[in-house]
């Protein structure tokens, strides 16, 4: 019975995982890297999709269904992204928003340094500025 629900799930937990990614390569094309670098990553997606549904045995009908399902809710994931962005820039002023992007972006380095230290990677400079970042912030 496991294996069973394995190959029925393993294709949506797949397309949930790979969303936010996706999301986030459409959003943030990383400042002209754009085209080349989507399309390869698509291919790679592709690709890791079409293994996903060869060892879970799905037939090609049901990978067409499951492609379909999946275009879906990227595409609602992307309209609910662009509504939320919207409301965003009606609450906060241009520079709030950057404030808020940009201590963002700092927080998310923090964390990284602090889980590469807990992690014992990096060398013990980079730790002890880690430790150092923490400590300086309220």
């Amino acid at each position: 019975m496991t294996l069973s629900l394995r190959k029925i799930f393993a294709p949506a937990l797949l397309a949930v995982a790979l969303v936010p990614v996706a999301m986030s390569a459409q959003a943030h094309p990383h400042d002209g890297h754009g085209g080349k670098d989507r399309e390869q990553m698509r291919e790679r997606m592709q690709e890791q999709r079409q293994e996903l549904y060869q060892r879970a045995g799905i037939d090609e009908e049901k990978q067409q269904a499951l492609d379909e399902a999946n275009a879906e809710l990227f595409e609602a994931m992307k309209a609910l992204h662009d509504e939320h962005e919207a409301r965003v820039d009606e609450i906060l002023t241009e520079q709030e928003h950057q404030a808020l992007k940009d201590t963002m972006r700092e927080m998310r380095g923090e964390r990284h340094h602090q889980r590469r230290g807990e992690r014992g990677e990096g060398d013990a400079d980079t730790s002890a500025q880690a430790d150092d970042d923490d400590t300086a912030t309220p």
